[in-house]
């Protein structure tokens, strides 16, 4: 299903995935002194919603397409709804295994953990073989999403061997953030349903959608680092609010005693 809505619909998702991601990093780095990556921030609840949703893309490239495996030679659009139906097939699988993730300890863990990243590295693939027989402005879009993607499966790489990094934890939330942004504009670019000035066919549009993407990316870092700066001080003040109340409190209760 190669329009609009295609487009905005996973993008949305990664968004917010992103940014829930982001909030709750911080809220458990600061509660509790020390962060542990977890894929997932309710062990039933993200599961579910995230396999509801990969169900409902599927139905909707189903009721789409013609479902041809082998389509004509110049017809690329089924082959498109293969892809997307593909995309999210894999994801839907990382609902799975987050569901049973819990019930094998560390190991279970591990399992989470590569099936995001061979769901971002695929999808990545996918999107790379996305580019056949499309304008030069389409073919640049849809592999800047892939570049996004592989990052985001570079980033899980990093997280699953060093999970008590809250700065790679961070920058996963911003490629995550990036990534459903990226999906978003695309469809604004390639196939907004509203008037536009952008020229499929233009090398310069192609260029400039590289600087788009950058623009995105700075945005995201940027809005993120405030983010967590204020949350750093708010966070340090109520820190040193509790250690200089604590003596006091101390001293109390000896002298009631």
């Amino acid at each position: 299903m190669g329009n609009f809505f295609a487009h905005i619909f996973p993008g949305t998702v990664f968004f917010f995935l992103g940014w829930w991601y982001f909030f709750n990093s911080l809220r458990n780095y600061y509660q509790q002194g020390v962060y542990v990556h977890q894929n997932v921030f309710n062990k039933r609840i993200e599961p579910f919603g995230k396999i509801i949703l990969c169900i409902a893309g599927m139905l909707s490239e189903c009721f789409s397409a013609d479902w041809l495996l082998f389509p004509g030679e110049e017809d690329t659009e089924d082959s498109a709804d293969w892809q997307h139906f593909t995309m999210y097939l894999l994801f839907f699988c990382t609902g799975i295994c987050d569901l049973i993730s819990p019930c094998y300890g560390k190991i279970g863990s591990t399992v989470s953990y590569m099936s995001y990243i061979s769901a971002y590295m695929l999808e990545s693939a996918i999107f790379y073989g996305h580019l056949h027989g499309r304008p030069i402005l389409d073919m640049q879009c849809h592999m800047l999403i892939s570049y996004s993607g592989l990052a985001v499966s570079a980033n899980l790489v990093y997280l699953l061997y060093n999970p008590l990094s809250i700065v790679a934890s961070v920058l996963y939330c911003c490629l995550l953030v990036l990534h459903g942004l990226w999906f978003c504009e695309v469809g604004f670019i390639v196939l907004s349903p509203f008037p536009t000035i952008w020229k499929l066919d233009s090398a310069a549009h192609a260029m400039l959608a590289n600087v788009f993407f950058c623009w995105t990316f700075i945005g995201v870092v940027a809005v993120m680092s405030v983010i967590a700066m204020v949350t750093d001080k708010c966070c340090s003040r109520r820190i040193t609010h509790d250690i200089r109340t604590r003596p006091l409190e101390m001293s109390g209760l000896l002298d009631s005693e």
